[in-house]
């Protein structure tokens, strides 16, 4: 008698230090959703709303919080600095285009960027990704275990843009066709038709991104029912996919703002007396015009969170957001910082209801590998987001190694396609970025309609 009750407390107090001892929980997979240009400023009144539920329940069950970006807010460098944890001047990618060695104006590639993304710094590791559609990411690196859905695919129907080059075929089987399958996606999307008569102010370089938005909508649908394709059938630790519609949208949405508040703010800001609540109105008839893109966004948001299991913490982040300046909305502001982009996190250990404060785009990259359980690199220029549960944290120091940046880092062969080529640099003179030699598109963007 007395021997059986020495073993149960025995086995009583080895449950209690078991328990007291344990570890949290590993975070075994990690997904990224970037959006291109969405900001708070527009996220927070259209979920006040009650619009968005998705990014709600990520605010109140998981983390929430402004990402500050930098200058010059390119789409092509910012995304390179969240994917490699890194300034441009160590990742290289610097600009727009550059001048080739003959002398050609050509888009950056891969093989123009100098350091590593985190998916090749997993797949060094022996962790397998899959990333879709992100800047500068043609032509695709041939890793080990990962899968690149190359920048390039939604314009270029080619096997080269694809790696593996065996999961084209069935990728590209759900490509939406352009013109054709766009009102399909339109309707059940609830993306308006937008058209230069319904503006209330006129129009100028804008107006070809306004003509130009039924593509721009096709390549963001492809791009989604990839992703959906690719996260059922191809189990992976990181996934990572990118969204431009919030972006583009936001180019053209000031000129569908409601005219006598349009008119009210030039006057003001001519004068001087522009003021917060002027600003806030404005931001909250800026983001009616956007909502049907962050709906869009709220609803891909939605189809990861139900995917969402114990062990995988869901990221999802912009580059930048927009801002009122000058008559119009812009992210390129000469003399200001850039106007935030936002964050959001959920899952094991992350506190919940908690404010991200003070994080950057380059500490999206040391997140993800501190989250693997891999080392986060000195010579990177951001740090894993503190919004984890101080027990979760200390279950899980974080490591540090030196840099990443050891041996040739592989590569696609040279793409060498002026196909595509033309097509990005057509892009980018749609957007205004290239051709005229400004930031953004500015002819007519503070002229109220008469």
């Amino acid at each position: 008698m007395r021997f059986a009750k020495a073993r149960a407390c025995g086995l009583f107090l080895a449950a209690i230090l078991a328990v007291g001892c344990a570890r949290p929980p590993r975070i075994e997979r990690v997904v990224l959703l970037g959006f291109d240009g969405v900001g708070p400023n527009l996220v927070e009144p259209l979920v006040a709303q009650g619009h968005l539920p998705a990014l709600r329940r990520m605010m109140t069950d998981g983390a929430y919080g402004p990402l500050r970006s930098f200058a010059p807010t390119k789409s092509n460098i910012l995304w390179t600095s969240v994917a490699t944890g890194k300034t441009m001047l160590k990742h290289g990618i610097v600009d727009w285009t550059f001048v080739n060695q003959q002398g050609l104006t050509v888009p950056y590639e891969d093989r123009g960027r100098r350091v590593k993304t985190y998916w090749e710094i997993l797949d060094e590791r022996g962790i397998s990704s899959a990333t879709i559609n992100w800047w500068i990411t043609h032509p695709p690196t041939p890793l080990r275990r990962g899968i690149v859905v190359s920048s390039a695919f939604k314009r270029l129907p080619e096997p080269a843009t694809v790696h593996p080059g065996g999961l084209f075929a069935p990728l590209n089987a759900l490509r939406v066709p352009f013109p054709d399958g766009v009102e399909d996606v339109r309707r059940r999307e609830g993306i308006p038709v937008w058209s230069e008569e319904q503006a209330t102010s006129a129009m100028g370089a804008t107006r070809q991104i306004l003509r130009s938005y039924p593509e721009y909508l096709a390549q963001d649908a492809t791009v989604d029912r990839v992703s959906d394709w690719l996260h059922s059938n191809r189990s992976v630790q990181t996934f990572s996919t990118y969204f431009r519609l919030p972006d583009v949208t936001s180019h053209f949405a000031t000129h569908f703002l409601d005219q006598a508040l349009h008119e009210a703010a030039t006057e003001k800001e001519a004068a001087g007396n522009l003021g917060p609540e002027d600003i806030a109105r404005l931001d909250a008839d800026f983001a009616r015009v956007v909502l049907p893109a962050y709906a869009f966004m709220d609803r891909i948001v939605a189809k990861y969170l139900d995917r969402l299991d114990q062990r995988t913490l869901l990221l999802v982040c912009s580059d930048h957001g927009f801002r009122y300046q000058g008559g119009r909305y812009s992210h390129a502001m000469p003399g200001l910082e850039p106007p935030d982009g936002v964050m959001f996190v959920l899952g094991p250990g992350v506190r919940a209801g908690a404010r991200i404060l003070g994080a950057s785009l380059f500490d999206v990259a040391p997140t993800i590998l501190w989250a693997l359980g891999q080392p986060v690199a000195e010579d990177m220029d951001g740090a894993p987001l503190s919004v984890f549960e101080a027990a979760f944290s200390d279950g899980h120091p974080m490591k540090r190694i030196a840099s990443y940046e050891h041996g040739a880092r592989p590569q696609g062969e040279a793409a060498g396609d002026r196909r595509l080529d033309e097509q990005v640099l057509q892009d980018l003179r749609t957007l205004g970025y290239i051709g005229g030699g400004d930031e953004e598109p500015r002819e007519g963007g503070a002229t109220p309609r008469p």
